[in-house]
């Protein structure tokens, strides 16, 4: 009898809730810049949160199972809550406290994308990894994220200044079998471009050196090339104008 009491005692363990919250797919994909899902893993009184970066199925599935080792390891090691004091000390405002003046707006921090090397992660800000050839579908933005890996294992790149990326087809075929140590033989500038969109100068055409001369009379005109003769040393036009044709009309 005391068996069964100890068995109907036993409490079950508590189920495992995970709750995503994904970006929507527009256009044929996701834009890196809104890339960021969220995952809370809770299990009891116990729950780990995380953000990744989620383009196609796979980094689903990594981001539940890093979840998963991150609350076994709080489940391991659960924080310990002291308990409220019984009388509440005063504390000074938490403006004077901080420093901050209150209202003030607070900074959210720019969300990152993980960088996969060969040992481990790298964390790179969102708007230093950008695709400025066009594409826009899932595995553009996968092919961006293995180049930048290349660059940062092949020592050419930190990950912490901005690179703009043309093609990111034609980049990986240029950089797929250079082992690290061939990278290094290359500047960045072979691969990438360096800087933010906002870095890049606007192009201004000069109309005064693209336009084509015309006479007053409102006929197009080449300009007169002229050149010294080695024989006699006298000028000469080398597109048949001479400087007396206009004269001559």
């Amino acid at each position: 009898m005391s068996e069964k009491k100890e068995k109907s005692t036993k409490q079950e363990p508590p189920p495992t809730i995970i709750t995503l919250t994904l970006p929507t797919p527009s256009e044929g994909g996701i834009p890196l810049e809104r890339a960021t899902a969220t995952l809370l893993i809770q299990r009891g009184d116990l729950a780990h949160v995380r953000q990744f970066i989620y383009i196609v199925m796979e980094d689903m599935t990594t981001a539940i199972k890093e979840a998963y080792l991150a609350l076994a390891a709080v489940e391991a090691e659960p924080p310990v809550i002291p308990e409220p004091p019984k009388a509440t000390p005063k504390v000074e405002p938490k403006a004077k406290a901080t420093g901050k003046v209150a209202g003030e707006p607070v900074v959210e921090e720019e969300p990152t994308i993980d960088v996969p090397l060969k040992k481990g992660t790298l964390a790179v800000k969102i708007s230093h990894l950008k695709i400025v050839g066009g594409e826009t579908d899932a595995a553009a933005y996968r092919q961006a994220v293995l180049i930048a890996g290349k660059l940062i294992d092949g020592k050419l790149w930190d990950g912490q200044s901005p690179i703009r990326i043309d093609d990111v087809y034609t980049t990986m075929k240029k950089m797929k079998h250079l082992s690290e140590r061939e990278m290094s033989l290359f500047a960045l500038e072979d691969f990438v471009q360096i800087g933010s969109i906002s870095d890049v100068p606007e192009i201004v055409e000069d109309a005064e050196s693209d336009a084509v001369e015309v006479a007053d009379d409102g006929i197009e005109t080449e300009p007169l090339l002229m050149v010294t003769s080695p024989l006699n040393g006298k000028l000469f036009s080398t597109n048949g104008h001479h400087p007396d044709d206009a004269a001559d009309e």
